[in-house]
């Protein structure tokens, strides 16, 4: 690059080169120390505005690099006061020397000392929900706590909602018919050649959320030109992809697939923006705990219509099958059936609506309540605080919260403003925590518990994202790299 800047006509450059060929600090080794001190000065900058908070939180998550090391990414989340802004940072890469609990945990603590960070001021520790980082006995966030002894953990909201999906595999017709559009999918992607049957479809990752979402959403779309791409091949093509697309195609053609299909489009489409915007770094408890509630509604209410639901999705399962010369039909059932759904019917209809839909919808709903319950009460209690539910309580309500945080947290002074508090929100609508905090200046007790709420996480996405610069940054060609080399053009 330097000589293509010399090509071009940088006559100072080419200067340069030309009067010091002994000195031109191009080595390898003053690129890595010009790459290290560039993320060491970003790196300072953010660890600066970190001790400037009142609180933060750790988050952390761990992959595994081309070269097979074992990389823990971590990340921390604050409100930036002088900005009015939630940021949740990156801060580095740290190689695990093993994947048990403790030797995760004496990472994550050997990196917070080496930043001198206030452990009291640590809020949250946000991860997945694995148990060597979950586990209540040995598990990295209780190991943590003797070190952060104000840190509450955090399952990510992300990795729950996922597991809510995956709990739907329990749902036996379910959970093969997303087998099988896994496998079509993954048909039609082998091939350069098979491609040319098909439109483009997001592939089904179960690690993305996201891509997720959209492959089912583009399947659906889609299904009528899949279908006539998996005949064609059936028919065409060599011996095994013959063989595969007229299996494939076989158990698309089946009522049950059909159903399922519609079912499930209707409620990942549902899903979706929830999926998309938990991963926003601005996301707090309260708006997350508010759109996982909505969603709830939303699901309740169509148990309580199920009838009228499961008609208009039975009308466009009718359709596809129409479209594709398919009777819509109940599977053979005997008078003592144990491996498959045996309701009593008096209708196709009926069948499906209680063999899948019934039990596909109160699946998501006693899922959501079991993985979305508030377990970190010290942390849900100062949600009492803003304005907004403030409006549906007395102050003998919230003061009674609050009390139960004030101590977990050491919000010493906090009850000498809660009535004032109480009294100058009581007729004022907020939309987020943000905005109540602007409102804390003559509150300086409540503004730092406004900012504990702020700064506890709510998704490790941000540390996530963090895999894919890794995978960019440290190829193939460059698995040699050393740490502080990747983490400098990491922070970079």
């Amino acid at each position: 690059m330097l000589l293509l800047r010399i090509e071009s006509g940088d006559n100072v450059l080419k200067n340069n080169f030309e009067a010091k060929k002994n000195a031109k600090y191009t080595s390898p080794t003053i690129q890595n120390e010009l790459i290290c001190l560039s993320g060491d000065v970003l790196q300072s900058f953010i660890i600066e505005d970190i001790k400037k908070c009142a609180a933060y939180s750790f988050l952390a998550d761990e992959t595994a690099d081309l070269s097979g090391k074992e990389q823990l990414s971590i990340g921390v989340r604050f409100f930036d006061q002088s900005k009015s802004l939630i940021r949740e940072e990156f801060v580095g890469f740290v190689v695990l020397t093993g994947m048990d609990a403790e030797s995760i945990a004496a990472s994550i603590k050997a990196f917070a000392v080496k930043m001198d960070l206030d452990p009291k001021k640590c809020v949250g520790l946000g991860f997945d929900g694995c148990a060597t980082m979950a586990g209540k006995t040995g598990g990295v966030q209780q190991i943590l706590k003797e070190y952060f002894p104000n840190s509450l953990y955090f399952h990510c909201a992300s990795h729950r909602l996922n597991l809510v999906v995956n709990d739907l595999n329990a749902v036996a017709e379910i959970r093969n018919t997303i087998s099988t559009i896994r496998d079509i999918i993954n048909f039609f992607k082998e091939s350069v050649i098979r491609r040319k049957y098909v439109p483009n479809i997001h592939s089904f990752c179960e690690t993305r959320w996201s891509e997720k979402y959209a492959s089912i959403s583009d399947f659906k779309k889609n299904f009528l030109e899949i279908m006539s791409g998996l005949e064609k091949l059936s028919t065409e093509g060599n011996a095994s992809t013959r063989k595969s697309a007229f299996q494939l195609h076989s158990a698309a053609c089946k009522s049950t697939f059909i159903i399922s299909l519609c079912i499930i489009s209707k409620y990942y489409a549902l899903i979706e923006p929830a999926a998309n915007i938990l991963q926003s770094k601005n996301m707090d408890i309260i708006k997350c705990a508010d759109h996982i509630r909505q969603m709830l509604d939303i699901l309740q209410a169509h148990r309580s219509i199920v009838d009228v639901e499961f008609n208009n999705l039975f009308l466009d399962a009718t359709k596809i099958a129409n479209e594709l010369s398919i009777e819509l039909t109940v599977p053979r059932v005997v008078e003592k059936q144990k491996n498959r759904s045996n309701p009593p019917f008096t209708s196709t209809s009926i069948y499906y609506q209680r063999a899948i839909f019934i039990p596909y919808i109160d699946s998501l709903i006693t899922s959501i309540n079991e993985r979305f319950s508030s377990e970190n009460n010290a942390a849900f209690y100062l949600t009492a605080l803003h304005p907004n539910r403030i409006q549906g309580t007395t102050f003998e309500d919230m003061r009674a919260k609050i009390d139960e945080a004030t101590a977990f947290y050491c919000l010493d002074g906090i009850e000498h403003e809660l009535e004032m508090w109480y009294n100058a929100c009581k007729n004022k609508q907020m939309d987020d925590l943000i905005a109540a905090h602007a409102e804390c200046e003559f509150f300086p007790k409540v503004g730092r518990a406004l900012e504990i709420l702020l700064a506890l996480p709510c998704t490790t996405a941000t540390v996530e994202r963090s895999f894919s610069t890794l995978r960019r940054v440290k190829t193939w060609l460059r698995t040699t790299m050393t740490e502080s080399r990747l983490n400098g053009n990491e922070n970079y």
